[in-house]
């Protein structure tokens, strides 16, 4: 949904293994005033998709995965925006009828910067934990199912610690009225019940 040339969107905030990308998909389906922007299915799409493959901001940036290099904040905020229009041109997101769930960007202080002239964050929902030790024995489950290679307790735990050094200060470039809190360690179910209470009781 476009306000005054910006795209509307909710935040879905929280550390990794916290749930927010399950949270996410659950409201979009069950909502379809709702889309969610998944930064995994964003870079999944420089190889899968065509037009974003052949792009030159697709080019340079699976460049530098591929190399191994970290992709730094400008070209991972213009391939945002890149696919943001190739979802709109597919019919996928409509701009003028449905809000972004924004799952994974912006990371950082300085992405927030970098996106605010084109999103309109309405409302940012943060899923919390209070005990490391059980994200670790999440991510650590996921990764063996998903037959990844980060399953490793000192990788995961360089995860989080990245999240609270440079993730986590996201919070703090927004209002606090926007935040709305959740508890990420309840059931699927219960979490999903109350992120659309708390989002009907705030519209």
């Amino acid at each position: 949904m476009t306000i005054k040339n910006k795209y509307s969107a909710i935040l879905i905030f929280g550390p990794p293994g916290i749930g927010k990308g399950t949270q996410a998909k659950l409201l979009a389906e069950n909502n379809k005033k709702y889309f969610h922007f998944s930064t995994g299915e964003m870079f999944r799409a420089l190889k899968e998709n065509p037009e974003m493959s052949e792009s030159k901001i697709g080019k340079k940036v699976a460049e530098l995965i591929e190399d191994g290099n970290f992709v730094p904040d400008d070209p991972t905020i213009e391939l945002f925006f890149k696919t943001l229009e190739e979802y709109i041109k597919e019919k996928k997101f409509n701009s003028d009828g449905q809000i972004l769930l924004l799952d994974g960007i912006p990371r950082n202080s300085n992405q927030v910067e970098l996106i605010k002239e084109k999103i309109n964050i309405t409302k940012l929902i943060y899923f919390y934990c209070s005990d490391d030790n059980i994200l670790v024995e999440r991510l650590k489950k996921r990764a063996i199912h998903e037959g990844r290679k980060d399953d490793r307790e000192e990788v995961i735990r360089k995860r989080l610690d990245i999240y609270k050094k440079d993730t986590e200060n996201v919070l703090k470039k927004y209002d606090r009225s926007l935040v709305l809190r959740i508890n990420g360690m309840e059931s699927i179910e219960n979490i999903s019940k109350e992120v659309i209470s708390k989002l009907w009781s705030v519209v």
